[in-house]
């Protein structure tokens, strides 16, 4: 994969098969050459040398993709210590045949040199798009620059099996069912490698999700149900083994086919019961009430975020609803990766609404004199593969919005769903219905596709014509929505912004008040005020004691690397040689 520096703007060919590596840039000139100084997030391909300070991100060109292609050697051969290895795997001859696997010799940075190594050739169709090494002491890596697929995508068939290493696809196939994908990287929720081949799964009725039986397992599970549709996705149960391996080995194939086709569904809509639920009762059992997530901000005082959740968010018109959303999605995406859709008919034409998004990646106008074209590249590249609109000009209901938002959620795994604001969407009340009772069923609407599609849903309504008090204009509040209180009584979370006027500022013309007046469940925060500063250089909100000399005008891109640590997993036994 291509990567840029953002010191030098080199770009470095890197192939990736741990979070610590040594730099490109200054390893090469230090006594301590071969000190893994960058820290990588593989998934966000990004990554940051605690060195020279020097930030790498993905670097590709806007043109088309052209994957490398690896060479296929037609062997079929395996070493001694790979057919060992199988063998202690309960994996046969046939089943590696079947699969292609085949033993070889390949360099391997960790150590060096040239090692032994296991093939895992990746095919769509008769072409190879990959392949997946595997080197002594757990080491691994993917063809450089190659296309990341499903392994044995071609086998989709109306019901699929999806597990999440190639050893327990091996394991799956050896219990006799064939019709089984593997996920290429491990228990990670981004899941980009679907893109492209998610119409494959248009036809397939049924799903058998037989992913690792832990934490980010079940995180990998839930994240392609989502995807794929709860309806139809099946949960297969090892009891109390660990992944499909370790059920062959310790049960059998038989019992392992046994417990595939004994897959349940997910929880009905409608009817829970308890053992639905067990996994979610222990991890709150062994964990405890985990607060939502942070976004580095001073609004973090008050509250923190979930997904599954209703935002609604109101404010005066001019003092900055819709930069207050921006800012929050855009905190939201680039420290947790949410992908977002965007209902937004105020923020047309769209170039302008990019180009608010832009400032608030890379920290400055979006102007040419103050960006250079490689920067200009990479937000851009970035933005498009996270922030998506739906826009049909004749229709502006609330079912189309959701069934363009459930569209996106299958073929883009968006975690955001921003409608801005309430007051353009068509009024569709039913018959003999109160305008009250049409807005009650619309934020249940709203409310239960938070809550069953996984989604943070962001509602900006305005407030209804507002009063002075003494000159100036009061504070409005979730019951000002024009409407119904019920814009207060559905929310999750309940936001106001307000701009100071003149004559309440004693600092920046800029100040506003963050009032968070609803935070339904306690362990996401509680209700108060944040004064921050609008920084007008990018539309980021500051906090209020910084000076202008301290805003944070930085590239998020960049510095996000530093900030989080992606934990790579394999389901291989430390034990075992290969």
């Amino acid at each position: 994969m291509k990567y840029i520096s953002s010191n030098t703007k080199k770009i470095y060919d890197l192939e990736l098969t741990s979070t610590r590596t040594i730099c490109p840039e200054c390893s090469d000139n230090r006594r301590k050459s071969k000190d893994p100084c960058v820290r990588w997030d593989i998934p966000n391909c990004r990554g940051h040398c605690h060195h020279c300070e020097t930030s790498f991100f993905e670097y590709a060109s806007r043109e088309k993709i052209f994957y490398s292609v690896p060479e296929w050697k037609n062997k079929t051969e395996l070493t001694h210590k790979a057919v060992e290895f199988f063998e202690r795997r309960e994996i046969s001859q046939a089943t590696l045949n079947a699969l292609h696997i085949y033993s070889d010799k390949e360099y391997m940075s960790q150590f060096q040199k040239e090692v032994d190594v296991i093939c895992f050739p990746y095919f769509v169709g008769d072409k190879l798009v990959n392949i997946k090494y595997r080197g002594p002491k757990k080491t691994f890596k993917l063809h450089q620059g190659s296309e990341l697929v499903l392994w044995n995508i071609d086998s989709i068939t109306a019901e699929m099996i999806i597990v999440e290493g190639e050893i327990d696809l091996l394991s799956i196939h050896e219990a006799g069912m064939t019709n089984v994908v593997s996920v290429p990287n491990g228990a990670n929720k981004n899941l980009e490698y679907l893109d492209n081949y998610i119409s494959r799964f248009d036809a397939v009725e049924t799903i058998f999700l037989a992913t690792d039986n832990d934490i980010k397992g079940l995180e990998l599970r839930d994240e392609l149900a989502r995807r794929f549709g709860f309806d139809k996705c099946l949960i297969v149960d090892f009891k109390d083994c660990k992944d499909a391996n370790e059920f062959l080995i310790k049960y059998g194939a038989v019992q392992l086919k046994a417990a595939v086709m004994s897959a349940k569904p997910f929880p009905v809509r409608g009817i829970v019961n308890i053992s639905d639920i067990y996994g979610d009762i222990k991890e709150l059992f062994e964990q405890g009430i985990q607060k939502g997530l942070s976004i580095q901000s001073p609004i973090d005082r008050f509250i923190t975020w979930e997904s599954g959740r209703l935002l609604i968010l109101t404010g005066i018109p001019g003092h900055g609803k819709s930069e207050l959303v921006d800012y929050l999605i855009s905190k939201l995406n680039s420290l947790y990766g949410w992908k977002v859709a965007l209902f937004t008919p105020e923020n047309y034409p769209l170039k302008l609404h990019y180009a608010k998004l832009f400032e608030k990646y890379v920290g400055k106008k979006f102007n040419r004199t103050k960006v250079d074209e490689d920067e200009f590249n990479l937000v851009y590249e970035y933005i498009r593969d996270n922030f998506f609109y739906i826009m049909d000009e004749e229709d502006y209901s609330i079912d189309l919005i959701l069934d363009a938002a459930k569209s996106l959620i299958k073929t883009r795994g968006i975690k955001i769903l921003v409608i801005d604001p309430f007051n353009k969407l068509e009024y569709r009340a039913g018959r003999n219905e109160t305008e009250t009772q049409y807005i009650s069923r619309f934020l249940d609407k709203l409310q239960m596709f938070a809550r069953f599609n996984d989604v943070l849903v962001i509602l900006v309504a305005h407030p209804k014509k507002m009063n002075k008090l003494n000159g100036k204009y009061e504070v409005p509040t979730l019951y000002d929505i024009s409407g119904s209180a019920h814009f207060y009584n559905k929310a999750d979370y309940g936001l106001c912004i307000y701009r100071l006027m003149k004559e309440e500022l004693s600092g920046f013309a800029n100040t506003v008040v963050i009032h968070i007046q609803k935070v339904k469940f306690k362990h996401l925060g509680e209700c108060g005020m944040v004064e921050m500063n609008y920084n007008y250089i990018n539309g980021r909100f500051e906090n209020y004691d910084k000076t202008v000399e301290d805003w944070d005008n930085s590239n998020w891109l960049i510095n996000i690397a530093d900030e989080i640590e992606i934990e790579y997993n394999q389901d291989i036994d430390d034990k075992i040689p290969f």
